[in-house]
């Protein structure tokens, strides 16, 4: 009977101290509101200890970044690569503002270095003020090369709306099969 009283009194101890442990753990994070550019993020981050810890998967769209996740060999990996892009009109000028009205033949020219994993497709979108996004280009990558340029096809687009118009480079990682935004740019309307 003594043995047992010992028993049960040092599990109860035991789960005390370790449920206390816990509480304790759990006291010492502060949720963080995390901002990107200005814009409230919809997962909140985690400060513990004195270090600050992100979600994961907002990061890719909002820093331009392929994210690639392995969980059978406990790994995530993020490749941000150096992505240009510029507009050229159909005489080949540089442009980045346009008449509202106007209709206008435009290709894209994406200039990519520091690619550090394999990509199988590069995709460029057009989205207007409104938020409809059309497909200017659409290709797969057939050399795989740390540095390439590419050049769009000829697009003809009607700058409709008074506003902002974004310009989205994706490139579509071979292993995971997703798509991510690696550059982005605003055309204005006048």
């Amino acid at each position: 009977m003594g043995k047992m009283r010992k028993l049960v009194v040092s599990t109860l101890g035991l789960m005390i101290i370790s449920g206390g442990t816990l509480l304790y753990a759990a006291a010492g994070k502060t949720d963080l509101s995390v901002y990107i550019n200005n814009v409230l993020q919809k997962q909140p981050g985690i400060s513990s200890e004195g270090q600050a810890y992100l979600p994961l998967d907002q990061l890719p769209d909002n820093m331009h970044a392929i994210l690639s996740l392995d969980e059978s060999a406990g790994t995530i990996r993020i490749y941000k690569p150096n992505v240009n892009t510029v507009l050229l009109d159909d005489k080949g000028t540089i442009f980045g503002k346009v008449r509202t009205a106007s209709s206008s033949t435009f290709y894209t020219l994406v200039q990519v270095d520091q690619l550090k994993t394999d990509v199988s497709d590069l995709k460029i979108t057009i989205t207007d003020p409104a938020g409809k996004t059309d497909t200017v280009d659409n290709q797969q990558i057939t050399e795989k090369k740390d540095s390439f340029w590419f050049k769009s096809a000829a697009y003809n687009y009607t700058f409709t709306e008074k506003g902002s118009y974004t310009i989205q480079v994706y490139l579509k990682d071979t292993a995971s099969k997703k798509w991510f935004i690696v550059s982005e740019l605003q055309i204005s309307t006048t």
